[in-house]
């Protein structure tokens, strides 16, 4: 559900696009190439619609497709 998306993660200071997503990772494309992040006791700052969207990476602790069930 991230996958395409700009975000920001807080506590390392990486920007970048989410071109992949597992259950317990994102994987970032940033300008110094591409940086597989644990989501897990993250800071995460996601950008959309022009929006801030700030969250724990712990809530998104899932599989992409169970963020509609929870």
């Amino acid at each position: 559900m991230l996958i395409g998306k700009n975000v920001y993660i807080e506590d390392l200071n990486i920007n970048g696009k989410v071109v992949d997503e597992t259950k317990n990772t994102l994987l970032l494309e940033t300008e110094k190439g591409r940086k597989r992040i644990i989501k897990a006791g993250r800071k995460i700052i996601i950008y959309l619609n022009g929006k801030e969207i700030r969250i724990r990476g712990d809530e998104l602790n899932l599989r992409p497709w169970e963020y509609a069930i929870r």
